[in-house]
């Protein structure tokens, strides 16, 4: 299955270590500014300061550490406070337009917070739509990208490349 949607921003954003050394395409502040404005996150004039930077690579790592949790069928305390603490960053409140839909924005006119706030979004979304919860980090030794589990129920430990290898 191609994962579409909210899901899809956080397999991507969670991806962006690559899979082999030197690959990380969030490793400087300049790569990671150009990804972000390849998908859309970062407008055109805008940077990533060396502190929004480094919270950044923060709140990926945090997303790839509850990813694991996934796959391990476990909690984790202390992956879900760092995530809640990386999300923090994008100020999201509830707005409500006059015909009373509802929805989740980020109170920030800054870049960096608007940025978490879609990555947040589409956090919720896959929540609500029950995807986040298969979304899972492949165990297979040096891998570790993200994909989604198709199992039902949902108990598989890596990705389509390494699903076959022992």
């Amino acid at each position: 299955m191609s994962v579409t949607g909210p899901l899809q921003l956080i397999q991507v954003f969670a991806n962006t270590p690559g899979a082999s050394p030197g690959a990380d395409q969030l490793g400087t502040r300049e790569e990671a500014a150009g990804w972000l404005r390849t998908a859309g996150l970062l407008p055109a004039e805008a940077g990533l300061s060396n502190s929004e930077h480094a919270a950044l690579l923060r709140l990926r790592d945090s997303i790839r550490d509850i990813l694991t949790a996934h796959t391990g069928g476990r909690e984790d305390a202390e992956a879900a406070a760092r995530l809640t603490r990386a999300l923090a960053d994008g100020r999201l409140v509830l707005t409500v337009d006059p015909a009373s839909a509802v929805r989740l924005a980020s109170a920030a006119r800054a870049s960096y917070p608007n940025l978490v706030a879609a990555v947040a979004i589409a956090i919720a979304g896959s929540t609500v739509s029950g995807g986040w919860p298969r979304l899972k980090s492949c165990s297979y030794p040096q891998c570790g990208q993200a994909f989604y589990d198709e199992t039902d129920p949902p108990s598989a430990t890596r990705c389509a490349a390494h699903n076959a290898e022992g």
